[in-house]
């Protein structure tokens, strides 16, 4: 199976700040998310909460945690609170066969927030959220 990191997503609590800092020292050039039109998850998605740099290979997400992300999504995972990365991979029904194989909890909420990508989300060893994503084939 092939993977690739599709993105790293910061906590920010202060996200115009944090963006600026991406953007006037890295040059790196803030973009509109592609967010799925009214089916995306339930998360603030104004400028204030959320920010998003993508380089056509890998993007960087920055979020202001909503403090009720979990109730709002029905998640046991919370993937804004200490971030998350995001590993894509080309077979994600092969992933969810080895989590659960191995009785691992994981969220999956489909596609969920964005176009044309199917997500799960999981706790590592390390209590570290993970996303793992898939584009449709």
């Amino acid at each position: 199976m092939s993977w690739r990191i599709h993105h790293v997503s910061l906590p920010a609590r202060y996200v115009r700040e944090t963006a600026d800092f991406y953007n006037q020292i890295l040059g790196m050039k803030e973009n509109s998310p592609p967010w799925k039109a009214k089916e995306r998850g339930d998360f603030p998605i104004d400028e204030q909460n959320v920010a998003w740099f993508d380089d056509g290979k890998t993007q960087l997400h920055l979020a202001r945690h909503s403090g009720n992300f979990c109730i709002d999504n029905n998640f046991h995972i919370d993937p804004i609170v200490n971030g998350h990365v995001a590993i894509e991979v080309d077979d994600l029904d092969a992933v969810r066969e080895r989590l659960r194989s191995r009785n691992i909890y994981f969220a999956d909420p489909g596609n969920w927030a964005l176009n044309g990508v199917e997500q799960i989300y999981v706790m590592d060893p390390a209590s570290n959220a993970v996303e793992i994503n898939c584009r449709p084939r």
